[in-house]
């Protein structure tokens, strides 16, 4: 609490009035949408003045100069004129080292261009395209290719500190490397034990001294201790990391430097005979290296994620030759990839050489026409660019013909056109950026246009990715013409292909088009992951990332933030995925509070870099149809350089609009407005603030998925399905960036930031994605399916009750009101609440007038693709009707009707049948029933099996007039006995108390101490139920969304208002009593005040509580709650009970939301329903333990042991050594009783003896049911470390039963994102009840809570 506040009291009104602005404090954000033409060159100056004073540890010895004079320099020279003029004019002195040299990005690198793959002929080409996996074009497929030859595998491999550190002449064929490691090719060297991973989401990881990157110093926190220490650490964007020059670290290398090494042959001689030109291939290096073949140097090459190729030719001999590398991990390119990443390093795409004729195909640009009308012909033109040597024997350039073929996706040719030698132009070479002049091989470069008419064009889209095979052959049909004797040489084709898409993007009205087709972004952001091999990743992972991506419904992957690997496209390409392309480019580091500045775009020694970056990434990718956007990267500011990007980018294509976020949403370089982390009421602002602005609004990045997360998506997705400005956005992000790691223990787990000793570190934030590093989905995952799923229906005509909202999109608030809703016609008592609130039973149900109105979202294709099934199904878990809903051909867009009448049942007289005792059976509902409507594929498809799931609603009905009967139906064994006897309670004064029921129900209180009034155990005919509890609670293990944010994070807020150890004051209850209760039950009442670590002072903040139980003769158990809490304590985590049963009760059984976990604020995917699972499988393995594993809207559960399991056995009253948590929090706590003797676990379904929790009066609670306690998942920052608590700890199963859970959040991580709704301020008085009783074995767990429900109704 800030000292400025006198008290607590005033600090959290304070923050109450605060937080629902909490936008504001989102310095970044605000700067992003006000724009940054004012604010970016103070912000520059500020940089520069706080950077020294902020960031270095000065030294304490008086030899050492402080480094008070460049801080000076660089405040009035260099910062000032910066400031003044667009332009700095200081200049700092030049490196003579190239990876230290921001004017220099290659040597004799060629020119960006689009994958090459030198075809020996049209039928190879066209059957590469066609075959092999994941459709055409498959990586091994390549590697085969007779003219590519793949140089992955393994290399030599030997690690030097620095550049100035390697081996001299390490790159000659003579070189001895018998003696070097070898290391596998592609992949990162951190990731096979060499030097480690870094991970840094803004900081850079080295001292800020551009352009030269070395890790010279030592880096510490502010105290000397890691932040990140504890349970993941209270996640901070200012996490205090500092350098001290002075200090020295062995363990550190300065710039660690590999050098790599392999000795290869050439497949045929043909390869260097006849003027055929060789080429090698680097897909991806990082971050800068040199190569040599041979031990002649080829070229030089930074920018980690673009292709480095270099002609090697000249250098190649017969026999054997070695290629050599060295790789710098470190150079003035690493300050433009500050991405929130792991920092990695080495060769972690492919290497391969190709050979071409010695008139090739040197790149070619293909663009489309849209037909005029639907079904009309298209056309496709292609810009092909020709090379040819210039060499001694060539005087002249050869007469060349270019050929294009198009071919259908069943390899039908459909156009075709060939050019005249003379429609060949002499142009100028391909273009560069940032290398100096060289000596290059000459070539005589021409360049011609074809245009090919498509008749019947079949278009492309995400959800038709229809392809056509464009092949080009380069021919000399008079061969090459020799300078001596007048000979001609005569050459073999050149042949190239890649696959077309027909298709436009515009931006046009506010609207992303395709097609002319306005389309709503169902958008992720993906990093290349692997969390075994870092950086390099296969084939077979990019394609599972796609098929997921696909079968959950998303249509759009941001490539954040560099440009992917180039099979990745292909795949997008083959299986419908919009992309935006985004550079290589971000300059975090250089920031302001969280806003980046644009320190670096604004020096004109870094222009021809960010120019580079955008440029080959263009001419790389810009063949592909799924690309509909290119992106000037990220968090760089808005200077000088992004301008020149963007021109570059709009001179070179202007059939694709530009997004860029950095710098407001007023900068000229983005065609998108496109924020990051803006809530649904500023996006709409946004949209409508400038009528003349055309530009739709697309979130380059929302939701932030940090661990437990995702909550409120429904009201993105109720704002994107509007059809207005808003058009979607993209999810941050696809995949937690864990990476493999193994403990002392022998347990393996996923590390994060400072896992191998890295500073600075950022901790878990690189631990925000939607699916685990296995690409397991995370629960939210279920959350996205619903929201974007391709057809929606609702229900009109139910006569204004639940069913008759529109099922379409509910927001989360809506959607636990109806789901309350569903379960209310409970008593007559609630019935009549219900009436008088306008919800109507079947009396005024007219299936004439009802009808299902189904809406297709899809922008491209019909509906007549998938089938839609319906069944009425009863809070019992039983389906009581099913069929198929037959829809009528519903076009792209559209919205069609069908009656209730014609295709789904007559719900008066299934009501009558349903309540039926003599028909129904156990089918009878209790208190709702729902219809449920289901769409899959018909057939399989190139992403999923027949059946697949692509979209589900379930719609509550109306009940029956009178509503449903609570009585069990006569034919169906009634699973608690109710049996009416006297009970027997012994006081033996040895602070226990001990009941025993009729059918051979015991449980046992507690009289004294801390957990007065509360149970010990309680079990059956000596079988053990309950092992302790319930006791309340009102804490839990903190989320990263709840640790974001600071000082005002609400982890920050509990830990300082002391609810994490919540006790009782004084160490006593304020009254403990048992006597006679109601009906012969008997009651034991407990009153006491939690407040912070037991403090008993007056005036301390707490809360009060008031638990009552009565215990019936039946042995069942009807605990009521009253509690209250200081208007002075921040919301509240949680507020419910706690109890544990025994370990071997791993059988779980539910009626409320699933199956997969929800909260309040994100359950809008999980429908109402009967579910059964085990404790295991309850459990969500985030990486960083947390509150987990949650069901919303839960009516009851119950824990079984699974069949043929035998119970453990307790005799009630017995003390045990184990220990519980305290009263709230997770602290403290006295001995409870569970003598046990361990037995077999089973992941069967439940149907030994169990436990029962009832909400009484069709109430409902959130239900986690874990084997890990919530003190474990507080302390473990890992999961490893969770599995070896819980393995010494009790072996308890823990399970909590809440009144009120707060949501998750996840608007973003670093500002207190619950929505109001969803939290639990305080100040009001919060009842609440659960009934608890023994389940017998082989009963029915919800016939059993039909009987609670109707014996309640009777009392």
């Amino acid at each position: 609490m800030p000292v400025l506040f006198s008290n607590r009291e005033a600090w959290e009104a304070f923050m109450r009035t605060v937080l629902p602005f909490a936008k504001v404090l989102h310095i970044s954000w605000m700067f992003r949408v006000n724009g940054t033409s004012w604010v970016v060159p103070w912000a520059d100056w500020i940089y520069d003045v706080t950077f020294d004073v902020l960031t270095r540890v000065i030294s304490n010895d008086s030899a050492v100069p402080k480094p008070v004079g460049s801080f000076l320099h660089r405040l009035f020279f260099d910062t000032t004129y910066r400031v003044a003029l667009p332009f700095p004019g200081a200049e700092k002195p030049k490196s003579g080292h190239d990876w230290e040299n921001p004017e220099i990005v290659g040597r004799c690198k060629r020119a960006g261009h689009v994958p090459l793959y030198s075809f020996t002929d049209v039928p190879s080409a066209v059957d590469f395209w066609r075959s092999g996996r994941a459709g055409g074009g498959g990586w091994d497929a390549r590697s085969k290719l007779p003219n590519i030859m793949l140089l992955n595998g393994k290399w030599q491999f030997h690690l030097a500190p620095s550049p100035q550190d390697v081996p001299v002449d390490f790159y000659q064929g003579a070189f001895d490397d018998t003696s070097w490691d070898k290391i596998t090719v592609p992949a990162n060297w951190e990731c096979e034990g060499y030097d480690r991973p870094i991970y840094t989401n803004t900081t850079y990881p080295f001292p800020m001294d551009p352009p030269r990157a070395l890790r010279r110093g030592v880096w510490s926190s502010n105290d000397n201790a890691d932040p990140t220490a504890g349970q993941g650490g209270d996640l901070s964007l200012l996490s205090g990391w500092k350098w001290d020059p002075d200090a020295t670290d062995p363990n550190e290398f300065e710039n660690p430097t590999g050098c790599y090494r392999r000795t290869f042959e050439l497949p045929d001689a043909r390869w260097t005979s006849d003027g055929r030109r060789v080429f090698v291939l680097f897909e991806g290096v990082d971050s800068a290296f040199y190569c040599w073949v041979n031990g002649k140097r080829v070229g030089y090459s930074q920018d980690s994620r673009l292709p480095a190729e270099f002609d090697v030719t000249e250098h190649l001999v017969a026999g054997s030759n070695v290629i050599a590398a060295q790789v710098m991990r470190w150079s003035d390119g690493s300050y433009l990839e500050d991405q929130d990443q792991w920092w990695l390093s080495g060769i972690h795409r492919d290497v391969l050489l190709y050979v071409k004729e010695p008139v090739f195909i040197a790149d070619y640009k293909v663009t489309t026409k849209l037909p005029e009308q639907l079904g009309g012909s298209a056309s496709v033109n292609a810009e092909v660019f020709v090379h040819e040597a210039v060499t001694w024997d060539v005087a002249l350039p050869s007469e060349v013909v270019v050929e294009a073929l198009l071919f259908d996706d069943h390899g039908r040719q459909v156009a075709g056109a060939t050019t005249a030698t003379e429609e060949l132009e002499l142009c100028d070479p391909g273009e560069v950026h940032g290398q100096p002049f060289e000596k290059l091989p000459p070539y005589f470069t021409r360049k011609v246009s074809i245009a090919l008419t498509v008749p019947a064009a079949q278009l492309w889209s995400a959800e038709i990715p229809y392809l056509y095979t464009l092949v080009l052959r380069a021919v000399t049909p008079a061969g090459r013409p020799l300078s001596h004797g007048g000979h001609k040489l005569k050459l073999d084709p050149d042949v190239e292909a890649c696959r077309v898409g027909i298709r436009s993007v515009c931006v046009f009205g506010k609207r992303l088009r395709v097609n002319g087709v306005p389309v709503i972004v169902q958008g992720v952001n993906r990093h290349d992951h692997c969390p075994k091999n870092g950086k390099a990743v296969s084939e077979e992972s990019m394609l599972q990332d796609v098929l997921l991506m696909k079968k959950y419904n998303f249509n759009a992957v941001r490539t954040s933030h560099y440009p992917n690997h180039p099979r990745f496209y292909d795949l997008c390409d083959e299986y419908g995925l919009y992309v935006c392309d985004e550079a290589n480019l971000e300059t975090h580091g250089f920031m302001v509070g969280m806003h980046p500045t644009p320190f670096l775009s604004n020096d004109p020694r870094w222009r021809l870099a960010h120019i580079a970056r955008m440029a080959r990434m263009i001419q790389r990718d810009r063949n592909h149809a799924s690309i509909v956007m290119w992106s000037l990267g990220n968090e760089s500011g808005c200077g000088g350089g992004h301008r020149a990007m963007a021109q570059w980018a709009r001179l070179n294509d202007p059939t694709r609009p530009l997004h860029y976020e950095s710098g407001g949403f007023r900068n000229s370089c983005t065609d998108i407005i496109c924020p990051m982390y803006a809530r649904v009421s500023t996006c709409e602002q946004m949209a409508a603030e400038d009528l003349k602005d055309d530009r739709p609004v697309i979130l380059c990045e929302y939701s932030h998925a940090m661990g437990n997360s995702n909550g409120s998506l429904d009201k993105y997705w109720e704002c994107f399905r509007k059809e207005g400005a808003v058009q979607g956005g993209f999810i941050w992000d696809w995949v937690d960036q864990g990476l493999d790691a193994v403990a002392p223990s022998g347990r393996r787990f996923w590390a994060y930031g400072g896992d191998f000793g890295d500073k600075p570190n950022d901790a878990q934030f690189c631990i925000n994605g939607i699916v685990f590093p296995d690409r397991t989905p995370h629960p939210a995952m279920e959350e996205l399916k619903f929201l974007m799923r391709p057809v929606t229906f609702s229900v009109t005509g139910l006569g204004g009750c639940a069913g008759a909202r529109d099922a379409t999109l509910l927001t989360s608030a809506a959607i636990a009101e109806g789901g309350r809703g569903s379960q209310a016609f409970a008593t007559p008592g609630a019935r009549k609440e219900l009436s008088m609130t306008g919800r109507v039973d079947l009396t005024s149900w007219d299936s004439a007038a009802a009808r299902v109105v189904v809406r297709n979202w899809l922008n491209f294709a019909s509906l007549d693709h998938l089938t839609t099934s319906w069944a009425v199904v009863a809070d019992s878990g039983v389906t009581l009707t099913s069929g198929e809903l037959v829809l009528p051909s519903i076009p792209p867009g559209g919205v069609a009707e069908v009656a209730w009448s014609t295709q789904l049942p007559e719900l008066t007289a299934l009501g009558a049948a349903a309540i039926s005792s003599a028909t129904a059976a156990q089918a009878a509902p209790l208190r709702g029933w729902f219809l449920e409507l289901r769409t899959t594929t018909a057939s399989p498809t190139s992403w999923c099996d027949a059946g697949h799931e692509v979209a589900f609603t379930q719609v509550p009905l109306p009940p029956p007039p009178g509503g449903f009967v609570l009585l069990t139906p006569s034919v169906v064994p009634k699973p608690l006995s109710f049996e009416s006897a006297p009970l027997r309670v012994l006081d033996a004064g040895d602070h226990l108390l001990q009941v025993q029921c009729a059918g051979g129900v015991h449980m046992a209180f507690h009289l004294s101490g801390a957990l007065a009034g509360t149970l010990i155990n309680m079990g059956v005919k000596g079988n053990l139920v309950l092992a302790a509890g319930p006791t309340p609670c009102f804490w839990r293990a903190p989320t990263d969304n709840d640790r974001g944010g600071e000082a005002l994070s609400y982890c920050s807020r509990w830990r300082s208002a002391g609810i994490n150890c919540l006790s009782l004051a004084g160490g006593r209850p304020q009254m403990c009593t048992h006597g006679p209760g109601p009906d012969g039950a008997l009651r034991v009442s407990v009153s006491f005040r939690l407040t912070p670590g037991g403090d008993a002072r007056s005036g301390t903040a707490g809360l009060n509580i008031q638990l009552v139980h009565d215990v019936h003769t039946d042995g069942t158990v009807k605990m009521t709650v009253e509690a209250t809490a200081a208007r002075s304590l921040p919301p509240l985590p949680r507020v419910g009970l706690r109890m544990r049963c025994p370990q071997d009760m791993t059988a779980v059984e539910w009626y409320g939301r699933g199956p997969h976990e929800c909260y309040a604020d994100r359950k809008a995917s999980a429908a109402l329903g009967r579910y059964s699972s085990t404790v295991d499988e309850m459990h969500v393995p985030y990486i960083v333990p947390s509150e987990n594993g949650g069901r919303a809207d839960v009516s009851w559960v119950a824990l079984q042991r699974p069949c043929g399991a035998p119970p453990l056995s307790s005799f009630p009253g017995t003390p045990s050594s184990k220990k519980q948590g305290g009263w709230g929090g997770s602290r403290g706590g006295t001995s409870s009783a569970s003598a046990s003797v361990a037995a077999g676990t089973s992941t069967e379904m439940g149907g030994g003896v169990g436990l029962i929790v009832s909400m009484p009066g069709g109430g409902d609670a959130q239900m986690s049911v874990q084997r890990h306690s919530l003190e474990s998942l507080e302390a473990a920052a890992h999961t490893h470390e969770l599995e070896a608590a819980t393995s010494s700890g009790d072996g308890a199963i823990h399970v909590h039963v809440d009144h009120r859970h707060m949501g998750v959040g996840g608007d973003d991580s670093w500002t207190p994102s619950v929505h109001p709704e969803f939290t639990i301020p305080p100040g009001d008085v919060w009842k609440w009840g659960l009934t608890l009783a023994a389940l017998p074995a082989e009963s029915d767990a919800f016939e059993a809570h039909r009987q609670l429900q109707c014996h309640e109704s009777m009392e």
